[in-house]
């Protein structure tokens, strides 16, 4: 009976955010997708998950109302003020865009060269310390660990965070060229080639994420545009993303082998025990696709937590203030369950209910879909980089909403300020000759 509930209300954001603003990639259906398969791969009982308690189910459907509540509140407003909107009738013109995206191409490759630069920094450090590639991969699991505690550092500690302004400008670029190409994907090569250094996944999953929704809020612009200049070649789409999947999941199975994940989990079904041998759904896997919702549940269950005010959501707040000597430095890992297995995301409600209470898990949602929602209207009807800027990186919020709240990783902070203050740099030099669009 759960698995029927929790697909038909999928089925319902899906198509109540197609409903609500014209197009199928939308914040309600990201927020559908995100916590919406999250809780019925969970219920799938794969594994020997426990029952989710009554209080959990609660959250889950009381802060998916209390979103789309935000996202009602803005139609609504908007409705009474007799404020329409038609995508169709959009006339794009942005700077960027005035030399047909020269300065943005050469920008984005810039940034991308910046974070190839922290790779290869990082397995020149690795490689001395370990003495080959070889010997780096055959111990992943112990780099894993002192990457965690922090015991290797980075050349320039806010360097990394350039990379996604190279993801964030290749989005766009790719969007107004009408096609993929290398360069769509270069920076996040980049990011993987990093990430193979912590063997770590979050990075991958995050500019991934940052790429596809700048990508596809921007084409949903372009697409619309009066004049109809900036065509899409589908075949290549549909090619280019399809073999990017497969790397991004060659990779990140790449790195959960290196680091020795043990599959021969207790009480796996059948089905699982049969996909043991594949790269795309192991045990592991499936873990970590289904799990967090059930450590949400064990959390409110055992209560053993006590977390400062606003101590996940803006962690990077508390570590300024550790370095003050004002407050201490919150744990980078949260405290782990076992659901039996052991496992520590417990989606960003976890994190909600542990910063703010129960006003928080209801109230941030809210006000999440209510500012989203405002932001997608403007940057539609305005065509505000800036404002684009800040809502791929609300749409990550949601993205992630199904592990933690990204805005516990400093990247989320201080990438979007680089893009925010690089944004009129990289307008200006695009305007400096004559506009040819």
């Amino acid at each position: 009976m759960s698995l029927l509930f929790v697909g038909i209300i999928i089925f319902f954001g899906i198509v109540g955010g197609k409903k609500f603003f014209g197009c199928w990639f939308n914040h309600l259906t990201a927020y559908s997708l995100s916590m919406g398969m999250l809780t019925f791969f969970y219920e799938l009982k794969l594994l020997p998950y426990p029952d989710l308690i009554i209080l959990a189910w609660f959250f889950i459907v009381g802060s998916s109302v209390s979103f789309i509540f935000g996202i009602l509140t803005v139609i609504s407003a908007r409705s009474l003020r007799g404020e329409t909107y038609s995508p169709r009738q959009t006339t794009v013109s942005l700077p960027i865009f005035a030399d047909k995206g020269k300065v943005l191409k050469y920008s984005a490759i810039f940034f991308s060269f910046i974070g190839l630069f922290v790779a290869i920094q990082r397995w020149y450090v690795l490689i001395k310390m370990f003495g080959s590639i070889p010997a780096v991969f055959l111990n992943a699991a112990l780099i894993y660990h002192l990457n965690v505690r922090g015991e290797i550092k980075e050349f320039i500690p806010f360097l990394p965070s350039f990379i996604y302004v190279g993801v964030f400008l290749a989005a766009i670029y790719t969007a107004y060229k009408g096609k993929f190409s290398f360069l769509s994907f270069f920076p996040l090569i980049c990011v993987v080639l990093k990430e193979l250094t912590y063997f770590g996944r979050g990075e991958m999953l995050l500019s991934t994420m940052e790429f596809f929704f700048t990508f596809f809020l921007m084409r949903n612009l372009l697409k619309h545009d009066s004049l109809q200049r900036f065509k899409f070649l589908k075949t290549n789409a549909f090619a280019a993303g399809a073999l990017f999947i497969v790397f991004i999941i060659i990779s990140s199975s790449f790195v959960r082998v290196a680091k020795g994940a043990k599959e021969n989990i207790p009480g796996t079904s059948k089905v699982l025990k049969d996909l043991q041998g594949s790269m795309i759904l192991t045990p592991t896997v499936y873990l970590y696709l289904s799990s967090d919702v059930g450590v949400f549940s064990k959390y409110l269950e055992l209560e053993k937590e006590d977390a400062k005010f606003g101590e996940n959501s803006f962690r990077i707040v508390y570590e300024f203030l550790s370095k003050l000597k004002v407050a201490e430095e919150p744990p980078f890992f949260q405290k782990g369950y076992h659901i039996p297995m052991w496992t520590n995301t417990g989606t960003y409600l976890r994190e909600l209910h542990a910063d703010y209470g129960v006003v928080g898990v209801f109230l941030v949602p809210y006000l999440l879909g209510l500012i989203i929602t405002f932001l997608w209207f403007i940057f539609y009807e305005k065509n505000s980089l800036i404002i684009l800027t800040v809502l791929v990186y609300l749409y990550l919020v949601v993205g992630f909403s199904f592990l933690v709240i990204v805005t516990r990783l400093n990247q989320w902070f201080f990438s979007q300020i680089l893009i925010i203050a690089y944004l009129p740099i990289l307008e200006k030099m695009a305007t400096r000759t004559k506009p040819q669009l």
